[in-house]
């Protein structure tokens, strides 16, 4: 694995962590729990993304990367249950689905990269 395809995935999920934290300024202050969930998600995300990078042991790191993946539809849960209550439109839940998709295809592909190791 090249640590330019882990950039990627970092430099991809940094970016799509930008776009949602500035969806939730617009967040209602009554939903503090949904809120800090997408926030500890978002943060789990990157370090578990770090973790990957930093761990030498092949198993482990998988077991990072399947955390990553666990997280990234967590993320795409609470970002859709936004979508239903209102906090967000459709064109930035769908916006928000597709960086996530992204991420997600490339975290498959790091892990299939790995596997063949």
């Amino acid at each position: 694995m090249s640590s330019n395809e882990s950039f990627k995935l970092l430099s991809c999920s940094e970016k799509t962590m930008n776009y949602i934290a500035k969806q939730l300024v617009n967040f209602p202050n009554k939903e503090y729990v949904l809120k800090n969930n997408i926030e500890r998600t978002m943060y789990l995300l990157i370090e578990n993304i770090f973790s990957y990078r930093i761990e030498s042991v092949s198993r482990i790191k998988m077991k990072y990367l399947k955390r990553l993946l666990i997280q990234l539809s967590m993320l795409d849960y609470y970002m859709r249950v936004s979508y239903h209550r209102k906090f967000i439109s459709f064109k930035r839940y769908e916006s928000i689905a597709n960086f996530l998709l992204e991420i997600r295809k490339i975290t498959y592909g790091v892990i299939r990269s790995e596997q063949s190791v």
